[in-house]
C-alpha cells in the first residue's frame, strides 16, 4: 500500500514538474524579427515627410506571450532633404551660407517596452516606447561630411552626432499556425537633435528634427 502510494506521489510530482516546465518554456519563448520599409524626414529642408529612404531593422523580443514585453532593436537607414531656394539670415551680420541638401545615414540601437492592449492568441496590437542611442552623419551632394563644414552653420555652432532617441511605435502582428508572425509597425524615431539636416540656428523650424518609420516585419520564434 505504501509503495503504491509513494509511486503515485512520485509520478504526480514528475507530471506536475513536467507541466510546469512546459508552461515556463512557453512563457519564456523569444522571437527574432526582421523589418523593412520607408523612413521619412521632417526638419528644415523640404516639405515634412515628403521624401522616403529605406530603413531596415532587426530585433530580439522577450516574453512574447505576455501583456508587457521587452524588445531590443537595431535600426539602419538614411534620410534626405533638399530645398534649393532655402535661405536664412544671421543676426550676427555674417552672411548665412546654409546647406540646401543633405543625406544622413543613421544607426540606432534601443530597448523598447511593448504593451499588448489587444493580446489574442493569433493577433496582437501593441504600443511601444523605447530609449536608446542614435548615430547619424549628414553629408552634402559630394558625399562630404557636413559636420566638418563650419561655414554651413552659424559662427561657433557645433553639435554631436551620437545622441539619445526615444522611439514611439504602434504595431500589429498576426501569428501563423507554425508560430511565425507577420506584422506592420508605424511610428516616430524621435532622435533628440535638431541637426539631422546639419541646420540648427540657421534652421527655419522650431524643435527637433524627426523620422517617420513604417516597417513590414516577419517574426520567428526561438527557444533556449
Amino acid at each position: 500500500m505504501n509503495l503504491k502510494f509513494f509511486s503515485f506521489l512520485a509520478f504526480s510530482c514528475l507530471f506536475a514538474f513536467d507541466s510546469w516546465s512546459q508552461d515556463s518554456l512557453t512563457q519564456k519563448r523569444r522571437e527574432i524579427h526582421f523589418g523593412v520599409g520607408p523612413a521619412s524626414y521632417s526638419g528644415d529642408l523640404g516639405k515634412a515627410y515628403s521624401r522616403s529612404s529605406l530603413l531596415v531593422n532587426i530585433g530580439f523580443k522577450l516574453n512574447k506571450d505576455k501583456k508587457l514585453n521587452g524588445n531590443f532593436r537595431l535600426s539602419i537607414g538614411s534620410v534626405t532633404g533638399q530645398e534649393l531656394d532655402y535661405s536664412t539670415t544671421d543676426n550676427s551680420g555674417v552672411p548665412a551660407t546654409p546647406n540646401t541638401f543633405f543625406k544622413s545615414a543613421f544607426l540606432g540601437l534601443n530597448y523598447e517596452a511593448h504593451y499588448n492592449f489587444v493580446n489574442k492568441k493569433r493577433y496582437k496590437v501593441y504600443l511601444s516606447q523605447g530609449i536608446g542611442l542614435f548615430r547619424f552623419n549628414p553629408k552634402d551632394e559630394s558625399n562630404s561630411s557636413l559636420i566638418d563644414m563650419p561655414d554651413t552653420r552659424s559662427l561657433g555652432e557645433n553639435y554631436r552626432n551620437l545622441i539619445i532617441q526615444l522611439p514611439t511605435q504602434l504595431g500589429a502582428k498576426y501569428y501563423l499556425p507554425n508560430d511565425f508572425a507577420v506584422g506592420v509597425q508605424f511610428g516616430f524615431m524621435n532622435p533628440i537633435t535638431d541637426y539631422l539636416d546639419n541646420l540648427g540656428i540657421w534652421g527655419n523650424k522650431n524643435g527637433n528634427d524627426n523620422i517617420l518609420a513604417i516597417q513590414f516585419e516577419v517574426h520567428a520564434p526561438i527557444s533556449f
